[in-house]
């Protein structure tokens, strides 16, 4: 299954949100899984705007959607569980 990470990234360190998307996404392939992790996919000179338009492109390809504990806290989360939602996702949440 292809699983999209998704939680806070914005206003934390990139140390802390490397350590804990990598860390979920180490887990999430060692389960079998292919996982698209956002932090592989943007810059972090790009927008707030920039990285949203990318990421939501490669979560509509996914077939589910896992949802860190810190994802409510995230504008940016919340809009890609809402979108995963409406494309009837697969819902991940531990």
């Amino acid at each position: 299954m292809k699983v999209y990470l998704a939680g806070k990234i914005s206003g934390l360190s990139f140390q802390d949100v490397f350590i804990k998307f990598n860390a979920k996404e180490f887990e999430l392939k060692r389960a079998g899984h292919t996982v698209v992790n956002p932090i592989r996919l943007v810059s972090q000179s790009w927008s707030w705007e920039k990285c949203m338009k990318k990421c939501i492109e490669q979560l509509a390809q996914c077939d589910a959607i896992y949802l860190l504990p810190d994802w409510a806290e995230s504008r940016g989360a919340k809009l890609e569980y809402h979108i995963a939602q409406e494309l009837k996702l697969k819902l991940i949440i531990l």
